[in-house]
């Protein structure tokens, strides 16, 4: 606090009055303080001492602190009360309080007295503040419903949010009702208007609102005497903190005499003197510059925008023209255009001659560098025995500008938008379209089927599942950072087109966000590149571990039984032929022999893996592919008294090689029946399901079940975990080769006992 405090302190004991002095000088505020000890020496402090605040005990020898707030409340002063003291129950504090003390506290806590007292003063400037700030209202209000019933206008306002609306007193009586007779709504707004003018109305305000604009309309208003009245109404937005349209806020004017002005005029000059203090009460309340003129084409009246126009533009004219001729005006004006004054004098003669009912026409001039529109409507006052006209110039500045920069920019705009391969669709912050280009209309199209509309909730466009992540992206283009990323959409027959994505934020001269642009571009021909490349180079790979492999095969498993015939024949070569010993060698030597058939046979199924990838790919159906290996199976199937199930429901076929499926199929059928379990029947089943567009085929067996130590091995050439069952350890070798080749992947799920899953995904074609 700036200024130094003035305290009555009611003590009558020294020694608490110094706690409270050292408590106070503690906290660094700075005081007066006059100690009193009696009612009189109290009353005289009041009067001569002006206290900014009261610090009291409660009970002293001749009087007490509810005795002390009373005397405060009889002297008329509005002055912070703090009852301080020993003891008090929690009874009697709240009625201080009632009574009007500000705070309490007891003796034995005078840490807090410090913030006591500020927040009092502080309270008490606020609440004073506050009375002062709301009878200033209620006096401008007063007024400003006067001026409503003298000017005949009046004022109304709508919550977008809430739709709650409120009308002055004023435009009551201009719609037709007694205030309070209705609820202010939009339909008893629309209830006394001609129907032939409420689709304009209608047709105005909803232009307004979709477009955030003001607007202004004319309509006809049908009295309950069904009385005709003309009203003049203007609307505009009032914006919240965020700059986004909160309000519309709106002013109603009865135009019932401009309209039917000439009536009036008709009047003799000594009604029209009688009644000039009131006609100029109204045309002074009115915005636009108005003149009425004689029947000789002189000014008689103007109202004081017209004044206030003559002296900014210096027309130099006595009077404001009063008792000169409007047209020798109008044609001398400077600024205007030559042909555009001359325009404007003709039909200026004209309407006073009776010739036409009414003219209007906008023009502008330069009023020094800037240059101004207005709108003028010449309309005739006619009575018995005089002619007359009344002029309306009506500034439409701020409208033209508006019109220029909206045309400008749509033109910017368009070009941009329908000169890129980018489709752009531009909101508002409630997700409303504003605008958008062909290419993003066609793109809606191709999608989801469905034109592009502005004013459209730009959520209705797409699926239900991308909805939070919409939101969430809004979210930060609303804090102006830019979102991108890439999306995929499957457009028909699972063709699926990739696009990237742009979330950019748009914000008015004021940096507040008053919008988003969403652009879209079709990367479908660059993915599919990128996806061909990660294809071959994974096909790269796999070929060169296939090479690796082979490799070992040749230097490992081939070289073992060359070396033996290599030996067998060197030792046939120093042995008589008909021995017993020659025999054996020769039945070892076979024995390699065979084995080395075996391998190179191997090697050529393998082998004739790669040469098959070069085979058409083709649509395989499941079950009639299940049949035939069943019906193959026949004896094995019959012999174990296996069970095999199929459901194809989920996925009836896919596209690849169909000799390749058929060894798969076979290969996992055929080691679920031999790698059973002993004394339980084998149960196979065969599921297929669509996921994301690729094709899942499920093989799960009730059969001995895999130790996941031996997964990382389970498919390589040669590798054998379970040897109580004649194999080689090809089978699921050539079925993950197979499988590979064909662009899709093998996984197994298994424990020892349970069974085992292998799951078969196939990429979409």
């Amino acid at each position: 606090m700036t200024s130094s405090l003035k305290i009555i302190h009611i003590e009558d004991i020294e020694s608490d009055a110094e706690l409270v002095e050292r408590a106070l000088k503690k906290s660094g505020i700075a005081f007066e303080k006059v100690i009193v000890d009696s009612r009189e020496d109290y009353i005289r402090a009041l009067a001569d001492f002006e206290p900014d605040i009261i610090l009291s005990d409660h009970s002293l020898p001749s009087f007490n602190s509810l005795e002390a707030l009373n005397i405060l409340k009889r002297s008329g002063k509005d002055i912070p009360f703090i009852l301080i003291t020993s003891t008090v129950s929690e009874e009697f504090a709240v009625d201080v309080m009632k009574e009007g003390a500000s705070d309490y506290m007891l003796k034995d806590r005078l840490q807090r007295l410090p913030t006591a007292v500020i927040n009092a003063i502080e309270k008490h400037k606020f609440d004073a503040d506050r009375q002062i700030y709301l009878s200033k209202i209620v006096a401008s209000e007063a007024l400003f419903s006067k001026a409503e019933m003298i000017a005949e206008f009046g004022t109304w306002r709508v919550d977008l949010a809430t739709n709650v609306t409120n009308w002055s007193a004023g435009t009551y009586k201009l719609l037709g009702y007694k205030p309070d007779e209705v609820e202010p709504s939009y339909e008893n707004f629309l209830k006394n208007i001609h129907p032939e003018d409420i689709p304009e109305v209608e047709s105005s305000l909803t232009t307004a609102i979709d477009h955030g604009q003001p607007a202004h309309v004319e309509y006809r208003i049908i009295d309950k005497d069904n009385t005709i009245r003309y009203l003049y109404s203007q609307c505009e937005f009032e914006l919240n903190e965020k700059g986004e349209p909160a309000f519309i806020i709106g002013f109603n004017q009865d135009i019932t005499k401009s309209r039917l002005a000439q009536i009036e005029i008709e009047k003799n000059l000594e009604e029209l003197k009688a009644a000039a203090a009131r006609q100029s009460a109204i045309l002074n309340a009115l915005p636009p510059n108005i003149v009425l003129l004689n029947e000789a084409g002189k000014i008689v009246a103007v109202n004081e925008s017209w004044r206030k126009f003559t002296l900014k533009n210096n027309l130099g004219i006595p009077k404001y023209g009063i008792d000169y001729s409007y047209t020798a005006i109008s044609e001398k004006a400077t600024g205007v255009d030559e042909a555009s004054a001359k325009r404007i004098a003709h039909e200026i003669k004209e309407v006073i001659a009776g010739a036409i009912d009414e003219f209007s026409t906008e023009y502008s001039f330069y009023s020094g560098k800037e240059k101004v529109w207005f709108q003028i409507i010449v309309a005739p006052l006619t009575d018995k025995t005089k002619k007359g006209a009344v002029i309306l110039h009506i500034d439409i500045t701020a409208r033209k500008h508006a019109e220029e920069l909206m045309i400008q920019s749509e033109s910017n705009l368009k070009t941009i938008f329908e000169n890129t391969d980018v489709a752009y669709v531009l909101c508002n912050t409630e997700n409303k379209i504003v605008s958008f280009n062909t290419k993003a209309n066609d793109l809606c199209m191709e999608q989801f089927n469905k034109r592009l509309k502005v004013g459209g909730n730009a959520f209705s466009y797409f699926p239900k599942n991308k909805i939070p992540n919409l939101k969430e992206a809004i979210q930060k283009v609303s804090q102006n950072e830019m979102v991108s990323y890439e999306t995929s959409y499957q457009v028909r027959d699972e063709l699926t087109k990739w696009y990237e994505v742009r979330w950019v934020g748009v914000a008015n001269d004021k940096e507040v966000n008053i919008g988003f642009i969403l652009a879209f571009k079709d990367i479908t021909d660059r993915k599919i590149a990128d996806i061909e490349r990660d294809r071959m180079t994974t096909d790269l790979v796999q070929r060169y571990k296939d090479l690796e492999q082979f490799t070992y095969i040749v230097s490992h498993n081939l070289r073992a039984p060359v070396a033996n015939i290599i030996g067998l024949s060197n030792i046939l070569n120093s042995f008589e032929v008909d021995t017993a010993e020659n025999r054996d060698v020769l039945g070892a030597l076979s024995r390699s022999i065979n084995i080395l058939d075996q391998i190179i046979m191997d090697l050529n199924h393998i082998l004739q893996i790669h040469s098959n990838a070069s085979e058409k790919s083709e649509v395989v159906a499941f079950q009639p592919l299940l049949d035939d290996i069943t019906f193959s199976l026949n004896a094995l199937v019959t012999k174990e008294n296996a069970t095999i199930k199929a459901n194809f429901t989920g996925a009836e076929s896919v596209t690849g090689i169909k000799s390749y499926l058929y060894s798969i199929f076979y290969n996992l059928i055929t080691n679920s029946i031999k790698y059973r379990q002993p004394d339980v029947d084998p149960v196979i089943s065969v599921v297929s399901t669509k996921k994301g567009g690729k094709t899942e085929i499920l093989f799960k067996d009730n059969g001995k079940g895999i130790d996941e130590n031996n997964f990382k091995n389970l498919f390589g050439l040669y590798k054998r975990f379970d040897t109580t069952v004649e194999g080689k350890g090809m089978g699921l070798f050539m079925v993950k080769m197979q499988i590979e080749n064909m662009g899709g992947k093998i996984s197994v799920h298994s424990q020892p006992g349970k069974g085992t899953i292998f799951k078969l995904e196939f990429p979409k074609i």
